[in-house]
C-alpha cells in the first residue's frame, strides 16, 4: 500500500482555527489593537508583529487548552477509516512531545491507536523521503512546495485566509470529503475496478 503522511493541526484537528480565535482575542485584550501583519501566514507567530515576550505567553497561556479542545476536522475519522485498507498512514508533525501525546490520546478515540507519528519534523522532507511517502496531506504551503519538488504529491489542505498554490504535484483541497475523492478515484482500489470494468464490459 502507498504511504499517506499525515500533518496535525489544521489537517486532522482544528486547532490552526482555535489559534486564529485565541490569538485575536489575546491581540485585544493584550494590545488593544491590530497587529496582525499578514493574515494569510499559517502559523500565529508569522501573523502578529508580537514582541517575542509576547509570543512565549501567548504559547504558555494558551496551547493546552487549545490542544485538548480541539475537534478532529470535520469527516476527518469516516474519511480515515475509509481509507485504512487502501493506503498506509502515518504522521509526520512539527508538534513537540507533549503536544503529540495529547493527539496520541484523541486518535486513539477513532481507531488510529497504532498510527506512528514521527514530530518534532519541523522541515519534514527528510523523514518523507526515509518512509518512503506518496502522498502528503498537510496545511503548509511551503512543505507542500518542497514535497511536489521532491516527486511526493502532495494535497494541499487549504484555510480560507490562505492562497491557493498552483504547482504541479499539488492538488489543493478544503475538505476530507475531496481528499476521499481525489484518492480513490486516482489511486484507490475503486480506481482500478472501474478501469477494469471499462476495458473488460
Amino acid at each position: 500500500m502507498k504511504a499517506i503522511a499525515l500533518d496535525l493541526d489544521g489537517v486532522v484537528f482544528d486547532s490552526e482555527n482555535l489559534y486564529r480565535v485565541y490569538t485575536e482575542i489575546y491581540d485585544v485584550e493584550k494590545n488593544g489593537k491590530d497587529n496582525i501583519i499578514d493574515n494569510t501566514q499559517r502559523i500565529f507567530q508569522k501573523r502578529y508583529n508580537w514582541t517575542e515576550e509576547e509570543f512565549k505567553e501567548f504559547y504558555n497561556t494558551n496551547v493546552e487548552k487549545i490542544l485538548t479542545t480541539a475537534n478532529f476536522m470535520t469527516g476527518v475519522a469516516i474519511v480515515l477509516n475509509k481509507l485504512k485498507n487502501h493506503f498506509k498512514f502515518i504522521v509526520v508533525t512539527s508538534r513537540n512531545d507533549f503536544e503529540t501525546e495529547i493527539a496520541r490520546e484523541k486518535l486513539k478515540t477513532i481507531g488510529f491507536e497504532n498510527i506512528k507519528i514521527f514530530n518534532n519534523e519541523h522541515h519534514k522532507i527528510e523523514k518523507l523521503l526515509e518512509k518512503h511517502v506518496y502522498y502528503i496531506i498537510d496545511d503548509d504551503d511551503n512543505i507542500c512546495i518542497n514535497a511536489a519538488d521532491n516527486g511526493i504529491c502532495a494535497l494541499y489542505f487549504k484555510n480560507n485566509a490562505s492562497n491557493k498554490v498552483d504547482k504541479e504535484k499539488v492538488i489543493n483541497v478544503n475538505n476530507w470529503g475531496e481528499i476521499y475523492k481525489y484518492l480513490m478515484l486516482n489511486e484507490g482500489e475503486w480506481y482500478e475496478i472501474k478501469k477494469y470494468e471499462r476495458i473488460y464490459s
